[in-house]
C-alpha cells in the first residue's frame, strides 16, 4: 500500500484534484470550508487501477502553514506537485518543491493544474519551464500531466501515471512499523484514536508499542484503515489507531514505534547537513552575507510531523551540525528534517539525524537515562552509545541510497567525541582520531564494520593458529573458524597481511616461514610427481588409485595442485605454467586456448583442466571460446 500527497503554491488547485482523484473533499474543517483555503491537514483515498487503496495527503499552500504542509509530506511515497496554468512556478511552489526534496520524497509527479484557463503554448512553455525547475532541485526529470479539475481532463492519464510510478518505487529501507501522529481525538464512548502515516511494518490490534519522545509503553486496541475496521494496518496506508488513554493527551509530532526499533529521543541531536536543493552551500547566507546557519542561531525544526524551536550549533570545518530542540522530539536514525526560518517561510537547511547528542559530547546537555555524558563520567560508555546509533544511521543512509559514506558517518561522531573528551594523547601512533576514539571504546573498524577489540583480537589469534597449520588456511576455513560476518573476517584477513603476520600465496594464508614438514613417504610421492612434469600423475592411470588421499594431502600442504579430471601436478610447476599463461597480459586481456597451449606446451588433454582450475581460482573467465585475464598472481 502506498501514501501520495499534494504540494504547490496556495490556490493552485490541489484540494479540487484531490476531489477529482477520489471524490472526497479533503478539506475537513469549518474554517477552511468557510475561507476556501487549506489550513491544516487534509485526508482522502481511493483505489487505483492495480486494485491499492492509495491514502491521499492533502496540505495547506498558504505560507502562513508551512509547518503543517512538513507534518503531511514526510511519509508520502510520491508527490503531486501542483503549478496552476495561469499562475506558474511561485514562491511557495519552490519552496514546498524544496521541501519535497529536502525530505527525500521517493516518487514525483509534476502536474499543471486548470489546465482549461492556457492555451498549448502557454502549456507548452510552462512544462518547459517545470522541467528545468526539477532538475535544478531534484536532479531528476519526473512526469508532468495536465489535469483540469473542472472538466476533468487529465485526471485519467493522472491516474496512469501515479499508478506507474509507484510501481517502479523501491520498497522503503526500514522494516519495523513506526508512525508519527497528525492528529489524536476522544470517542464518545471515552476511548482514544490516534491516526497517522504507517510506515515500514503492519500494526495489528493487540501489538504494543512505545510512545516517543515520552518512552510510554501503549497497546493498540483497534485498527481501521480507510474507515474500515481489521486486524491490521499494512505499512504505507493511513492508519486510524485506538490506543491506551494517557493521563496526558496525544499529540502531533508524537511517534509510534516498535519496541525493538532504535530510535533517538531527547532535545540534544548531532545531525549530518546536506546541501539545500538546487545548491552547493551547506550553510547559505542571508542577504547581509551571514551563514543563516551559525552558532546559537534560532530556527524551527520540523521532523516527521513534529515542530519545534531549536537552537543550533554548527560544527566547524564540518557538515555536522548540533541541535537543541525546545520540545523533545524523535526520530529513528538517520531521518531527514528541514530547518526553517523562525517565524518566516524559509528553507535554511535540511540534513539527516545522526544520534542523540546528550551522549554525542554535548556537555551542556542533561544526562541520558543510562548514559554518561560528562567528562568525569565514563566516556567509553558514552562513545559506544554513540557509534551504536551513528552505526543503525549510516545502515539506514546506506540502504535508502542517501549516502555512500558509511564510514564518514561513524568517523564523525568519534572524532567529534574526541573534541569534547581530548583522549587522543594517551594513544599516540594510531592512525587517525577516529581510531583512537575507537581505541578509547574499545572497539576496532574493520572494514565497514565495528566490533569489539577483545573480540576481533581473539579473531585474529583463531586465524593465526589456523594458518600455521601444515598447507595453511583457506578463506572458507577462515570464515568458519572466526565465527564472524564474512566482510569482518576479510578485513582481519588483510589487517594480519597488512603488518606481515600472515602472507597469502594462491588462495590459502600462512604463517610467513612456517614450512611444512613431509613424511618419507610424503617426499618420495613429491619426487614422483616432480620427476612426472607436465603429465603430472593421475590415480587409476599413472597412479595407484590407492595414492589418491596421499596427493590431496599434498595439495593441502601446498606442495601440489589437482586439476579437473583428477590430475596432479607439482605446485610449483602449477604456477609456473599460470605465470607463463598470464605474463604480459592485463586484466582484461583475451586470449584463445591454442595461445595457452603455445605458451605452456600443454596438449589440449591438460590445457583445457589447468585453464578450469584457472578460472575457479579466480585468474580468468571464460568468454565464448576465448578467455578474459581476471587478476594477476
Amino acid at each position: 500500500m502506498r501514501v501520495i500527497g499534494t504540494a504547490g503554491h496556495v490556490d493552485h488547485g490541489k484540494t479540487a484534484l484531490i476531489q477529482a482523484l477520489t471524490g472526497m473533499d479533503a478539506d475537513r474543517l469549518p474554517e477552511e470550508k468557510a475561507r476556501g483555503m487549506t489550513t491544516d491537514l487534509g485526508f482522502a483515498w481511493y483505489e487505483d487501477e492495480d486494485g491499492q487503496a492509495l491514502g491521499v495527503v492533502d496540505v495547506p499552500g498558504h505560507e502562513r502553514y508551512l509547518r503543517n504542509m512538513v507534518a503531511g509530506a514526510w511519509g508520502l511515497d510520491l508527490a503531486l506537485l501542483l503549478v496552476a496554468a495561469d499562475d506558474g512556478w511561485m514562491p511557495q511552489t519552490e519552496l514546498h518543491a524544496s521541501i519535497l526534496a529536502s525530505l527525500g520524497i521517493a516518487g514525483l509527479i509534476a502536474v499543471i493544474s486548470k489546465a482549461d484557463l492556457a492555451d498549448e503554448e502557454r502549456l507548452d512553455e510552462l512544462e518547459q519551464a517545470i522541467i528545468g525547475h526539477l532538475q535544478r532541485l531534484f536532479g531528476r526529470n519526473a512526469p508532468v500531466i495536465r489535469v483540469s479539475a473542472t472538466n476533468g481532463s487529465g485526471i485519467a492519464e493522472l491516474k496512469a501515471a501515479i499508478s506507474a510510478e509507484l510501481r517502479s518505487l523501491p520498497e522503503p529501507a526500514l522494516k519495523k512499523p513506526f508512525v508519527y501522529l497528525d492528529r489524536s481525538f476522544k470517542l464518545r464512548s471515552g476511548g482514544t484514536v490516534v491516526t497517522g502515516t504507517l510506515r515500514g511494518g503492519p500494526i495489528a490490534s493487540g501489538d504494543r508499542l512505545t510512545l516517543w519522545p515520552r518512552a510510554e509503553a501503549i497497546k493498540i486496541k483497534g485498527v481501521q484503515s480507510y474507515r474500515i475496521g481489521r486486524e491490521q494496518a499494512e505499512a504505507g496506508s493511513r492508519a486510524a489507531l485506538a490506543v491506551t488513554a494517557l493521563k496526558d493527551e496525544y499529540a502531533r509530532g508524537q511517534l509510534l514505534a516498535d519496541p525493538s526499533m532504535a530510535i533517538l529521543s531527547g532535545r540534544d541531536f548531532l545531525c549530518k547537513l546536506l546541501a539545500l536543493p538546487g545548491g552547493d552551500a551547506l550553510l547559505p547566507r542571508d542577504t547581509k552575507g551571514r551563514p543563516l546557519i551559525r552558532p546559537g542561531v534560532e530556527a524551527e525544526l520540523a521532523l516527521g510531523s513534529a515542530k519545534t524551536d531549536a537552537t543550533l550549533w554548527p560544527i566547524k570545518d564540518s557538515p555536522f551540525l548540533r541541535i537543541r530542540a525546545g520540545d523533545s522530539v524523535a526520530c529513528p536514525p538517520g531521518f531527514p528534517f528541514v530547518l526553517l526560518r523562525k517565524g518566516g517561510a524559509e528553507l535554511i537547511g535540511r540534513g539527516l539525524m545522526l544520534s542523540a547528542a546528550a551522549v554525542a559530547g554535548v556537555k551542556s546537555a542533561p544526562r541520558a537515562t543510562g548514559v554518561s555524558g560528562d567528562k568525569e563520567g565514563e566516556p567509553r560508555h558514552s562513545l559506544a552509545a554513540t557509534l551504536g546509533q551513528a552505526d543503525e544511521a549510516a545502515c539506514t543512509l546506506r540502504a535508502a541510497g542517501l549516502t555512500g559514506e558509511y564510514g564518514a558517518i561513524l568517523a564523525a561522531s568519534v572524532e567529534l567525541f574526541v573534541r569534547d573528551y581530548g583522549e587522543r594523547a594517551y594513544y599516540p601512533g594510531l592512525e587517525s582520531i577516529a581510531d583512537v576514539a575507537l581505541a578509547s571504546a574499545g572497539l576496532v573498524r574493520a572494514g565497514e564494520a565495528l566490533i569489539t577489540s577483545k573480540r576481533y583480537a581473539s579473531a585474529g589469534d583463531i586465524l593465526q593458529k589456523l594458518a600455521a597449520k601444515p598447507g595453511g588456511m583457506s578463506r572458507a576455513e577462515a570464515d568458519s573458524a572466526a565465527g564472524l560476518p564474512s566482510a569482518i573476517v576479510g578485513a582481519a584477513l588483510e589487517g594480519l597481511e597488512r603488518d606481515g603476520t600472515l602472507v597469502k600465496e594462491g588462495s590459502s594464508w600462512k604463517r610467513p616461514g612456517v614450512e611444512p614438514r613431509l613424511s618419507a613417504a610424503q617426499e618420495q610421492l613429491l619426487k614422483r610427481l616432480s620427476a612426472a612434469g607436465k603429465e603430472g600423475l593421475e590415480p587409476g592411470k599413472s597412479a595407484p588409485s590407492s595414492e589418491a588421499a596421499a596427493l590431496k594431502e599434498l595439495c593441502s600442504l601446498r606442495k601440489a595442485q589437482v586439476l579437473d579430471g583428477g590430475i596432479f601436478l607439482e605446485r610449483k610447476l602449477y604456477e609456473g605454467l599460470v605465470a607463463a599463461i598470464l605474463r604480459g597480459r592485463q586484466p582484461g586481456a583475451r586470449f584463445s586456448v591454442s595461445e595457452a597451449k603455445e605458451r605452456t606446451g600443454l596438449s589440449r588433454k591438460y590445457i583445457l583442466p589447468l585453464l578450469n582450475r584457472m578460472e575457479s581460482e579466480g585468474y580468468v573467465k571464460r568468454w565464448n571460446d576465448e578467455r578474459v585475464v581476471s587478476k594477476l598472481p
